[in-house]
């Protein structure tokens, strides 16, 4: 699995290991998240949405994925 950089305020880095249906998500604070249970569906919305950090609070978080910090 690559993680690739994004245009973002607070999230440094994003990626999907479509096996585990897990996208990672590394923060600029350095803090890496693992939310698990992610269709390839949601990815894709995520990773073209104009705010990830809006996006992981409204859905990973909202609609209560799993994760876990690494």
């Amino acid at each position: 699995m690559d993680l690739f950089y994004v245009d973002s305020k607070s999230v440094d880095q994003i990626g999907y290991d479509e096996d585990q249906c897990e996208v990672h998500v590394v923060f600029k604070n350095g803090r890496h998240y693992v939310y698990s249970e992610v269709p390839k569906e949601v990815w894709d919305s995520f990773k073209d949405a104009s705010s990830k950090g809006t996006f992981i609070n409204q859905e990973f978080k909202a609609k209560g994925f799993p994760y876990r910090q690494l």
